[in-house]
């Protein structure tokens, strides 16, 4: 006989979810005299609330590797998540996501059951019951995106449940549409920005639901449905009104931009390094604990591409990439980043049309280049002097930074130094290009990183250290979705005019030049030039790029045309082949009488 697929055992956190919740367990009853009361039955709520944290606590890699957007990160040269030629039914990061949208699935069901008991008033059961449609209906599409047809888990029970079969994608998409409607007919309030769902959040959902579907079952009236359902959440919100830099400050979470969050705070969490780790994916390790910085997990590189697809203008690069790092990296967001005043670390400085000028000017700087890697990047001797000519360079490329001193290399914690790591652009393909850039891809500091998440202080030296919201969705995905739809319908003048309406957030333009796209008249072509947008847009959120180009039927032409690990040679020609979803886990097929190898996903 095989094992129960779902435990039954619910587990209730002792932390609240967020500010609007307040959790008190009371132990020593029964499930049914705890849950029945008013007070009894909040510890199910907030439950199901916190555990989204399991699922998105440490970056779900299934939304995000494997993609054009990021690389392996150093130390790594073979791995099935980022490059397809060892991704298997026992992949972690893939059994990892599966197990922990069950999970919560489990908990949303489990306090489902116990509604109907609970000492709490008729708008209040409708209320949450409305919630908990809404996440029923998103954690099943969660698991559409990465597998196609799924295991519908609908209800509570307290017995084994050993026949779970697979539905079929079109009657996936029907249960999660009929969830996602139903929430919608709810008493949800239109508009929060507290991480409570809200109509705002469920129209946003049932877009990409609609868009999704539209692609992969090439239903043309589901791009119109997609339309009409981002349509309410821009009217419902209005406008973009921040800069990039101020949309994603420390300062300014639960802004009027997001639609939807995985809530966290100081109060929280159980301790200091059981937050989340969003804000250190996204670049190279900086260090251990006596350099000061934040402690970097560096499990994605942001590629070569991404930083080439902003242009000059465009102020949204600097919002993104952290692109000084001064004594200490928190430096930045305590007023310690005044040059000539506060020593730096690291510089990561772009030339843009001068590029070939600055390459020429650092060979010189670096005595050269061997095998197409500069020899050193280090500005520094070992007695703390800058190198001959980096006073020069500085000055030339950098010269905000040229009276900054460098941080002490023989400090007593030792090994603090003075870094440049100019980004190179003009070889005529991108692969010259990324070769020079990436020389020093196993250092410290080899590039820049994602900063877009950031806490503002170091509160303790650890990968989950960060109480920042984790954004699942934001008004500008809103907008891009809509004109993703405006795509499928091959309307491309609309899909032009929301892209630019992105384009024209306050603050985008460095110069007042309004920032704009082009739109090609072919859906393949509008498609890569919409992908770059949402890439820049979107950088690091966790909306999911694999799904994103999965659902276009864009991942093989945008990994083959900007991911360098496919760019070296090393995986072959076609390392993706037919694994166009991700592996359904043979564990999960072991464990369920509903599955046969025969529901696995092509090329597994």
């Amino acid at each position: 006989m095989k094992p129960i697929i779902y435990s039954i055992i619910l587990v209730i956190s002792f932390y609240s979810c967020s500010g609007f919740l307040d959790e008190d367990n009371k132990a020593g009853i029964s499930n049914t005299d705890l849950y029945s009361t008013a007070e009894g039955y909040q510890t199910l709520r907030v439950n199901v609330y916190s555990s989204l944290r399991n699922i998105y606590r440490e970056a779900p890699l299934v939304l995000l590797a494997g993609t054009d957007l990021y690389q392996m990160p150093r130390g790594m040269t073979e791995n099935g998540i980022y490059d397809y030629v060892r991704l298997y039914d026992t992949n972690g990061d893939v059994s990892s996501f599966y197990s922990n949208c069950y999970n919560v699935l489990q908990q949303v069901n489990t306090a489902e059951h116990y509604l109907s008991i609970a000492d709490i008033s008729e708008a209040d059961k409708n209320l949450y019951q409305a919630e908990y449609d809404f996440l029923k209906g998103f954690l099943h599409f969660l698991l559409i995106e990465q597998f196609g047809g799924i295991v519908v888990n609908d209800e509570y029970t307290q017995s084994p449940r050993m026949d779970m079969p697979r539905m079929s994608l079109e009657a996936s998409y029907d249960y999660v549409i009929g969830k996602l409607e139903s929430s919608l007919a709810g008493p949800l309030p239109q508009t929060k920005t507290d991480g409570q769902i809200c109509k705002d959040a469920v129209n946003h959902y049932l877009a990409k639901v609609y868009l999704t579907r539209g692609w992969d079952l090439k239903n043309q009236s589901d791009f119109t449905k997609a339309k009409e359902y981002a349509s309410s959440v821009i009217s419902s919100r209005g406008g973009l009104k921040y800069s990039m830099e101020e949309l994603w400050s420390p300062s300014n979470e639960n802004n009027e931009e997001f639609i939807f969050s995985i809530q966290y705070d100081a109060e929280s969490i159980t301790s200091t390094t059981n937050g989340n780790n969003q804000e250190s994916v996204f670049g190279p390790y900086l260090g251990g604990n006596e350099r000061g910085h934040k402690y970097m997990a560096g499990s994605l590189y942001p590629s070569w591409a991404l930083n080439s697809w902003f242009g000059k203008n465009d102020a949204r690069y600097e919002a993104t990439f952290m692109l000084s790092i001064w004594e200490y990296y928190y430096d930045y967001y305590q007023g310690k980043n005044i040059p000539g005043v506060n020593a730096i670390t690291a510089i990561y400085p772009r030339a843009w049309d001068r590029s070939a000028e600055m390459f020429e000017d650092y060979i010189q700087l670096t005595n050269g280049v061997s095998n197409g890697q500069f020899n050193d990047v280090t500005m520094t001797d070992n007695n703390n002097n800058l190198i001959p000519g980096a006073k020069e360079f500085l000055q030339k490329w950098c010269p905000e930074y040229a009276n900054v001193p460098p941080v002490n290399a023989l400090n007593p914690n030792g090994g603090n130094y003075l870094r440049i790591y100019p980004f190179f652009e003009h070889f005529p393909t991108q692969k010259e290009n990324e070769t020079y850039w990436r020389s020093g891809f196993n250092n410290d500091f080899s590039q820049p990183g994602i900063k877009k998440f950031d806490m503002d202080r170091l509160v303790v030296f650890s990968q989950t250290q960060s109480y920042r919201d984790i954004v699942l969705a934001s008004l500008s995905e809103t907008m891009l979705l809509y004109a993703e739809a405006c795509i499928g319908e091959e309307n491309y003048s609309e899909a032009q005019t929301y892209i630019n309406s992105v384009l024209a957030r306050p603050g985008n333009s460095k110069d007042g030049t309004p920032l704009t796209v082009q739109l090609p008249t072919s859906q393949k072509g509008a498609l890569e030039a919409y992908l770059k947008e949402s890439g820049k847009e979107l950088a690091g959120q966790y909306s999911g790029r694999w799904p994103e180009l999965r659902r276009t039927g864009m991942l093989k032409d945008m990994f083959y045309t900007y991911n360098y690990d496919y760019l070296s040679g090393n995986l072959g020609s076609d390392p993706i082949g037919e694994k166009l979803y991700r592996p359904i886990p043979q564990s999960a097929i072991d464990i369920n009488e509903g599955l046969s190898s025969e529901d696995q996903n092509p090329g597994y």
